[in-house]
């Protein structure tokens, strides 16, 4: 399992991403981005990711959600 991003439900504020800040693991990655529609992206490392579900608990927006890959 790991965790997936949906952009659609995410505000992508590095200033209040809890899960930038509390994964163990730093799995969760800002990148700005202009062709981005709020300028920047959210993405898992996925690399990085563990599955712990941290990410989750904390994310404001229920925008991450874990998967099978």
């Amino acid at each position: 399992m790991k965790a997936f991003i949906d952009l659609n439900r995410c505000a992508v504020q590095m200033d209040i991403c809890r899960p930038i800040k509390e994964c163990p693991n730093h799995a969760i990655i800002y990148s700005e981005d202009e062709s981005a529609l709020l300028g920047a992206t959210m993405e898992v490392d996925l690399a990085q990711c563990e599955g712990c579900g941290t990410c989750i608990a904390v994310c404001c927006g229920d925008a991450i959600s874990l998967k099978d890959i």
